[in-house]
């Protein structure tokens, strides 16, 4: 949902300079993705698809982004955080997995997004030729985000930042907070009819353990009043991050609830995109050498 989006047509959807194209995995998936443009590439680069790809090595970072669990790469208030990412001179590559928009219709698990955002930072890596990349996940794309990333920098790739928008620890964590699930956690059978029934399916997404001990930046940036994602899940993964990570860059946001930005908006912050050139640019900076 929504059926209806013209995925060929992204410009519909309020975004210039937006190429719509489709990968194939290893395992024989398609991929839609889109690619925006940094806004300084758009006077005289816009209107010429084929130079896009190529583009990748000119230079400006690269936001792979990872939506949460509803959607597509189309909805609303993704397309606000690429004008944002793209206002800071930033390459936008964001990618609809498998079972989810355009891409290849299957059933969902953990090893087949994971293994999407894997192949779609790889794609990107070969065609960079050193241009920096970074992650962006929102919601479930925290933690797609963070297993993939975690077993790129074990195959020798390493992302050189990954934003974290509203994450959780682990699944199991999740489903025990959201809201929905309240009346029904002091049952005695809550456990063994929800969580393992999940855990059985390997449905794991272990955020807190999949990134101890990486190296790449992390900023994590939560609300105070997300009610689908409590923001203490946020801050408890920093707390682990920071016991777990050493002499790496970790940094935590917590929004305000009085800003109203909730689970997905806060790419309504007037200072997201300073935030986020911010934290790429002191990323880049502190490279080892």
């Amino acid at each position: 949902m929504p059926s209806s989006v013209n995925y060929s047509h992204p410009e519909k959807y309020g975004i210039r300079g937006t190429k719509n194209f489709h990968i194939k995995t290893n395992d024989n998936m398609t991929l839609g993705v889109w690619h925006v443009l940094p806004r300084n590439l758009l006077e005289k680069y816009e209107n010429d698809n084929s130079t896009y790809e190529q583009l990748l090595s000119h230079g400006e970072p690269i936001v792979i982004y990872m939506h949460g669990n509803s959607g597509t790469r189309a909805n609303e208030h993704r397309v606000q955080l690429y004008h944002v990412l793209q206002d800071i001179n930033c390459h936008v590559i964001a990618v609809d997995y498998r079972s989810y928009a355009d891409s290849t219709d299957v059933e969902v698990s953990e090893l087949g997004v994971v293994t999407d955002a894997m192949e779609m930072f790889r794609w990107v890596h070969k065609r960079a030729n050193g241009t920096p990349i970074f992650g962006w996940g929102h919601s479930l794309g925290t933690g797609i985000g963070a297993h993939a990333y975690s077993l790129l920098e074990k195959e020798g790739l390493y992302p050189n930042g990954l934003i974290l928008e509203a994450p959780f620890t682990k699944m199991s964590d999740e489903i025990r907070e959201y809201p929905l699930t309240k009346i029904h956690r002091l049952l005695p059978w809550f456990e063994f009819f929800i969580i393992e029934p999940v855990e059985k399916n390997n449905i794991i997404f272990d955020t807190e353990t999949n990134l101890m001990n990486t190296k790449m930046p992390i900023l994590i940036l939560h609300a105070r009043d997300d009610i689908v994602i409590p923001y203490q899940l946020g801050e408890k993964l920093y707390k682990h991050l920071l016991e777990t990570r050493k002499n790496v860059t970790t940094e935590l946001v917590l929004y305000d609830k009085n800003y109203k930005y909730g689970h997905k908006h806060i790419c309504k912050d007037k200072e997201l995109g300073n935030r986020t050139r911010k934290f790429i640019n002191e990323s880049i900076n502190n490279l080892p050498q």
